[in-house]
């Protein structure tokens, strides 16, 4: 996998598409939702902006000398870019919200169970001993917190000459990078094979590993759902109840996999191969999966997995949000006095990790998909 810097890479795209449905859980179409990093920061208010307006004039004026003179300007600035900032995080949609679990944490690591499956509740009449789960909690899953941050620099100069467009792209760039590094680490985690401990030979389920290097067709996709969705509690046996309902690949995969989840017909291009599926019209695949998530973060070939996003699998979990700080600044302050510079920092204090891979299926196929 490429793995991407958000310091120095282009923010790639995302796109997710979601099945639309309407009476009695009828398919009526698809909608996607495309999440482009690198479109243009679009505010009613531009803070960077109206502090350089004259009022009722359209012309823009340069910052007051008493201001710029000294490092007073940066109490202005701070705002403006903490809220462009802030607004350019909001208006990109973090893609792993709908693959994972959020929660909170207070300390360095959180410990989960591994496996909390506890079957079948049985028929207890009043009067008789009640059995206790059989469970195994296969030992407990560490998530640790780490501490993201990164400092930027406007100059003298840039406030000087009010130099705005600068600064509104510094401020957005610190916003995007919050959402690229998470985005980031997200899909590392769910691309690392070794993330992947499940298979049939240890009662995990009735298929195989959660973790193949299969290609992309009718029976591949058969294979992945049926390994989640027989997903089963090692001890006693019982089947946990997991049905995908998400599929995450790459974008040399994405017109096979929206060919094959969103065509209404199946049409045989070889009537003389030997296909498994093809002697019907009707797609059983149509709607199968209710969300496609296609991002560059899952590899640069023909990877792909499947997953189900409504149990508690995958954790991402929250220390401190992002926050935009800016340095104390007088004209003493040694930012202003050294470099004649205002510095900015962003920070955040969170960690992600499997809680229970049984729920996930990950494909490192470097083949193109077939039809079989």
């Amino acid at each position: 996998m490429t793995m991407v810097n958000a310091t120095t890479q282009a923010a790639p795209r995302v796109r997710v598409l979601r099945i639309q449905r309407g009476i009695n859980d009828q398919i009526t179409g698809f909608r996607e939702e495309a999440v482009d990093y690198n479109q243009p920061l679009a505010l009613d208010y531009d803070p960077l902006i109206e502090m350089t307006r004259r009022e009722n004039s359209p012309f823009q004026m340069s910052l007051i000398e008493a201001l710029v003179s000294k490092p007073d300007a940066a109490n202005m600035l701070r705002d403006g870019i903490r809220f462009m900032a802030f607004e350019q995080m909001r208006q990109m949609p973090r893609t792993w919200s709908l693959l994972a679990r959020t929660e909170t944490s207070g300390r360095k690591e959180e410990e989960y169970l591994r496996d909390a499956g506890f079957g079948v509740i049985p028929v207890v009449p009043s009067g008789s001993p009640v059995p206790f789960i059989e469970g195994s909690f296969d030992g407990g899953t560490k998530i640790t917190n780490h501490l993201h941050r990164m400092g930027v620099q406007v100059t003298g100069d840039d406030i000087k000459f009010d130099r705005t467009g600068k600064v509104r792209q510094i401020a957005s760039g610190l916003g995007r990078s919050a959402v690229v590094t998470e985005e980031s680490d997200f899909y590392a985690a769910i691309t690392t094979t070794a993330n992947y401990t499940r298979n049939s030979t240890t009662g995990d389920n009735d298929t195989g590993a959660n973790q193949v290097t299969t290609t992309f067709n009718a029976l591949g996709l058969d294979a992945a759902l049926t390994t989640v969705s027989t997903s089963k509690d090692r001890k006693s046996g019982q089947y946990l109840g997991y049905k995908a309902d998400t599929i995450w690949t790459t974008p040399k995969m994405e017109f096979p996999v929206k060919q094959m989840l969103m065509s209404e017909r199946i049409v045989r291009s070889n009537s003389a191969a030997a296909e498994v599926r093809g002697t019907g019209e009707y797609n059983p695949y149509m709607g199968l999966l209710d969300k496609i998530v296609i991002s560059p973060w899952v590899g640069t070939s023909y990877q792909w997995g499947v997953c189900d996003s409504t149990v508690y699998s995958f954790v991402v979990q929250t220390v401190e949000p992002w926050q935009v700080l800016q340095e104390g600044m007088v004209e003493t302050s040694e930012a202003w006095l050294i470099n004649n510079a205002i510095r900015y920092i962003i920070s955040g204090y969170y960690g992600m990790g499997f809680v229970d891979d049984r729920a996930w299926f990950f494909s490192d196929s470097t083949t193109a998909p077939t039809v079989s």
